[in-house]
């Protein structure tokens, strides 16, 4: 199974919509990590990102290379273009953030009404809920 396989169940798991590019090269660097991505595959992805971005509530970034800041993948031209209200919740904010607006330990609203928060504790600031969500991926 590839790393974009696993990450498509597990979106679906929360309800959430998965988005694919028509796009054929491998995610996986062969250590169940993710690798750099191609210039194409990379253009190709902030297009899909910057179409969504103007349709979506919430976005939830999660993505890191190890041993290097996490890449930029929702650019501020992206968050500007959101809706107001909108949440990004940035998962890599410890490593740099996937979000431009991003600053780690801080909720940053822009003018244009979008939250962007950058805990770096998030399942620390949700005990109970990390629990019961990491005891149901367990079953």
């Amino acid at each position: 199974m590839t790393l974009v396989l696993k990450s498509k169940s597990r979106s679906r798991v929360w309800g959430a919509e998965f988005l694919e590019l028509d796009f054929k090269e491998e995610a996986g660097s062969g250590d169940g990590y993710a690798k750099v991505m191609s210039e194409a595959f990379i253009k190709a992805e902030m297009a899909l990102f910057a179409a969504q971005a103007k349709e979506v509530d919430i976005i939830v970034t999660t993505a890191l290379i190890p041993g290097k800041p996490a890449p930029k993948l929702i650019t501020r031209d992206m968050v500007d273009s959101m809706k107001a209200g909108s949440v990004i919740v940035d998962l890599a904010a410890q490593n740099g953030g996937n979000c431009e607006y991003t600053v780690a330990n801080q909720v940053v609203t822009t003018d244009n009404g979008v939250k962007v928060i950058g805990y770096t504790d998030l399942p620390g600031r949700l005990p109970t809920q990390s629990s019961q969500l990491y005891g149901t991926n367990l079953v």
